[in-house]
């Protein structure tokens, strides 16, 4: 019986703490715009993934859309009384190509799809809702087709967000 009430005991102390301690939401936004001739060209969300996350504690995400894969990874935690995000943030795109890496016994070639790769890897200060700045990437292309040359800019900023998480109400 003793050792019942004690087990009960430790349950309900471990379930109390791990209830007391607060759980945030952190996003991730790609905003900006891709392959855009325009002057101006007008910037929007592009991507965006989230992930609940406790303070002192790792964190992992993964969403996969089509032939789209994201990744986000890291740690939360509080330094000299700031809060802190360690985090590693990978953006992986199927473009549909593939490539021969080896050919096998049969002769048969054996390919891997292209993935077009963006990744993130920082530690930044955050704080709660405020959007940070965390990366940025830039391309300007030129491309000619007979006599007709384009030019095309691509800039999206990395923008990471902390708030409370808010459970769903049941």
């Amino acid at each position: 019986m003793l050792k019942w009430l004690l087990l009960i005991l430790v349950c309900f102390l471990t379930c109390g703490t791990a209830a007391a301690e607060e759980l945030y939401l952190l996003r991730l936004d790609a905003v900006g715009y891709v392959k855009s001739s325009a002057d101006t060209p007008q910037e929007k969300v592009l991507q965006s993934i989230e992930v609940v996350a406790r303070l002192d504690e790792q964190f992992h995400s993964k969403v996969i859309s089509g032939p789209e894969t994201q990744m986000l990874s890291g740690k939360f935690y509080s330094k000299e009384g700031k809060l802190n995000v360690r985090l590693h943030y990978q953006r992986l795109l199927d473009v549909g190509n593939v490539v021969p890496v080896s050919i096998d016994r049969d002769g048969i070639v054996i390919t891997e799809p292209v993935l077009d790769r963006s990744e993130i890897q920082t530690t930044v200060e955050v704080k709660l809702n405020t959007e940070t700045w965390v990366g940025r990437f830039e391309i300007e292309s030129d491309s000619t087709q007979g006599s007709t040359k384009t030019s095309s800019r691509s800039k999206v900023n990395y923008q990471l967000f902390l708030s409370r998480y808010e459970p769903p109400a049941e």
